[in-house]
């Protein structure tokens, strides 16, 4: 099958020099027509491509619009921009019309040859995907302040750095910073970027919405604005985890404490709830109230697991107290170690890389290999080193 690509130019000109420049390529099939984004939807009719690069030169009054009718109207082509702005606000507007991608002008033979990389790179991750099946973990915190995000955030590193594909995602949707706690970089979109194509959703379109902020992690912010958060129903949330659950190993959430109907959803379809709380009246009295509402939803025991987090062993309140009062086992305690973890927040560095041996960091290794049992080869010391070759 030979992969057909559809190329808008901004003139006559402009055509003939790329009709001219343009080199066979093996098995793709190029048609090149003048015009702008008014056009997409005419061209995608005329020559049904699989791909279509759209020369966008300057920011037209309408030109989203009618980029958003032809991809809702034809949700199955890619389109990709041309345009010397690769900024995060154009590309931003871009994926909220339904473009996957911005190239750099010009419009050229490498711009040919990128889209045709870019859309075999779609249909293998779209391949992939259907054989994996990953992990849903949510985070919820009984109190605000309780840790969820941290933990959250830093577990997911710690899984993803024993060689685990990993996917945050903060549907804090109002205050969100999981992409604070890993990486200082920015995400060009949000959940809620995502949410507005759910009709174009893909591999290749979650790929381009996840920010990778470190190796094997992957981040699917929270936005920046909490404006028209009602795009987020529980199908569409439930269309987005489930695709990012046949890509990622783990998908780690951060709910927060908010319990609408898509978070509910979301804790639906979780393999593992954490309810995160410190050892504090105000905390504990909340997590009875959770519990009962978990109960009712139907979620069991092996369900729901109790996390204590900033835990002093000769605290106020004991666990055991804890534990009686709530009628529920603790699964995990997580040490106070307040510099070092406030460090970690601060500098946007995973704590097991800013301090390896910090008992939390021990804890979160221990946690990961619950999860996913790995075996570590021990280091070989350096007598052993010297004596192995006897």
């Amino acid at each position: 099958m030979n992969l057909k690509v559809s190329l808008i130019c901004s003139s006559v000109q402009e055509r003939e020099a790329l009709m001219t420049s343009l080199a066979s390529t093996p098995d793709v099939e190029v048609n090149v027509h003048v015009g702008d984004a008014k056009h997409l939807l005419s061209v995608i009719q005329k020559d049904r491509p699989h791909v279509v690069l759209l020369n966008f030169p300057a920011s037209e009054p309408l030109a989203f619009e009618h980029i958003e009718a032809a991809t809702l109207r034809v949700p199955g082509v890619l389109v990709l921009l041309v345009s010397a702005d690769t900024s995060i606000d154009l590309l931003k507007s871009a994926m909220e019309a339904g473009v996957r991608h911005i190239l750099p002008a010009p419009l050229s033979q490498a711009s040919v040859l990128s889209a045709v990389e870019y859309w075999h790179k779609s249909e293998s991750l779209s391949a992939r995907m259907t054989d994996n099946k990953g992990e849903l973990l949510a985070f919820v915190n009984a109190k605000g302040g309780s840790g969820g995000t941290f933990l959250a955030s830093n577990l997911g590193y710690t899984l993803a750095a024993a060689g685990k594909k990993v996917l945050l995602v903060d549907l804090n949707l109002f205050f969100g910073d999981m992409v604070a706690n890993v990486t200082d970089r920015k995400s060009a979109a949000s959940i809620l970027d995502l949410a507005r194509q759910s009709e174009l959703l893909d591999a290749a379109l979650l790929e381009s919405s996840v920010l990778a902020a470190r190796e094997n992690l992957y981040v699917l912010a929270a936005p920046l604005f909490p404006y028209h958060i009602e795009v987020l129903t529980p199908k569409i949330l439930q269309k987005i985890l489930l695709l990012a659950l046949s890509h990622y190993d783990f998908v780690m959430l951060d709910v927060g404490r908010t319990l609408d109907p898509s978070t509910i959803k979301a804790l639906d379809l979780s393999d593992h709830i954490y309810l995160v709380l410190q050892l504090a009246l105000p905390s504990i009295q909340n997590v009875k109230r959770i519990e009962t509402v978990f109960e009712g939803l139907g979620y069991g025991q092996g369900k729901l697991n109790v996390v204590v987090n900033r835990y002093e062993k000769h605290g106020t309140i004991a666990l055991d107290e804890l534990e009686r009062v709530t009628q529920t086992k603790v699964a995990r305690t997580v040490p106070a170690s307040y510099e070092a973890v406030m460090a970690s927040i601060n500098e946007g560095v995973p704590l097991p890389i800013l301090s390896p041996r910090d008992p939390v960091t021990h804890v979160l290794q221990t946690w990961a290999n619950d999860l996913t049992p790995v075996s570590v080869k021990p280091k070989k010391s350096w007598l052993a080193s010297l004596t192995a070759s006897f």
